[in-house]
């Protein structure tokens, strides 16, 4: 049998431990610099290889994102929560200039950015030069015909939703614009679930695959992306099953992760373009080989700069 140590020594060991643990906290808090991304660049900061935690997640001192699947109205869906340290990591990107009809692959774009996360767009050349378009502050359209929801991203990262919009409604905006869609139609809008929706091209009563963006809270996204009838055991969602679908995830826990109420959501194009993009690699509806090119994307970056380590002495 052993004898119990003495009480100096506990008192000693545990002083260490505590040394210890207090180096193991400053290490941890220790986040080099998380910088703001200019407005104009194009390309992002590389997404850190050890942020990976497995093919559902990423996490570094400025951005977390978690994915998780499940299925509703008989339909496949996949969901990813994304967190942000400040509102320059939410941005756009177009796969060519405004005027070009040229398109490209949505994993080909996010790659060229360095996304972490990345969705598809609004598909801004199908409403006919219709609707207010805007991406990375430069304003391309304003030309709203009082039909079409129009969604504005502002400095704050915040989603606002401008319901029938018209030119007028933009030109009386109170925050600065940075990113501006016309597809919809809103979902949830000022954390109220939106119904009897408009047919404006998105065949509200048709399942169909489907893309959106949501807010959650300050710089907190989700972006929900369904089958359709296309993929194998999937039918889609009318747009009535799919705001009841983004709405129901408000107020929940998924992967560790708390989910406030949805403040507002925004129906993105879709159909075979609706994509969703993850270590570069296109990760929705896994069972469907057909992918089509975008116009633009929706992306999420990260913004930390690992503090350099001086380089050691020959």
């Amino acid at each position: 049998m052993k004898t119990p140590p003495k009480r100096s020594v506990l008192l000693v060991a545990i002083l260490l431990m505590t040394v210890f643990l207090s180096f193991v906290s400053i290490a941890m808090e220790d986040t080099g610099n998380i910088i703001i991304i200019p407005i104009e660049e194009k390309i992002g900061l590389a997404p850190h290889a050890e942020g990976y935690l497995s093919d559902w997640a990423y996490q570094d001192p400025s951005i977390s994102v978690r994915i998780w699947t499940g299925r509703e109205f008989d339909t496949n869906l996949m969901v990813a929560y994304v967190k942000l340290a400040n509102a320059s990591q939410i941005r756009t990107e177009m796969a060519s200039s405004y005027r070009s009809t040229n398109m490209a692959l949505g994993a080909t774009i996010a790659k060229r950015v360095n996304a972490v996360l990345a969705i598809n767009g609004d598909y801004f050349s199908a409403k006919n030069n219709v609707g207010y378009v805007a991406r990375q502050g430069t304003v391309y359209r304003t030309r709203c015909d009082g039909r079409h929801d129009v969604l504005i991203i502002d400095e704050n990262g915040d989603m606002h939703i401008l319901q029938a919009a018209t030119n007028e409604d933009v030109e009386n905006i109170d925050y600065t614009p940075i990113n501006g869609f016309t597809f919809g139609p809103g979902l949830i809008v000022n954390g109220e679930k939106q119904g009897d929706f408009p047919d404006l091209k998105n065949a509200p009563c048709v399942p169909a695959q489907r893309m959106c963006l949501a807010q959650v809270g300050p710089l907190e996204y989700l972006c929900i992306s369904s089958e359709g009838p296309e993929d194998p055991g999937s039918v889609g969602f009318t747009l009535e099953q799919f705001a009841e679908v983004v709405y129901n995830l408000g107020n929940t826990s998924h992967e560790g992760v708390e989910i406030g109420p949805i403040l507002n959501a925004y129906n993105l194009d879709g159909g075979s373009s609706a994509t969703m993009v993850f270590q570069n690699k296109k990760i929705n509806a896994p069972n469907n080989p057909k992918k089509r090119p975008l116009n633009d994307i929706v992306w999420f970056g990260t913004a930390y700069q690992p503090e350099e380590k001086p380089q050691e002495e020959k």
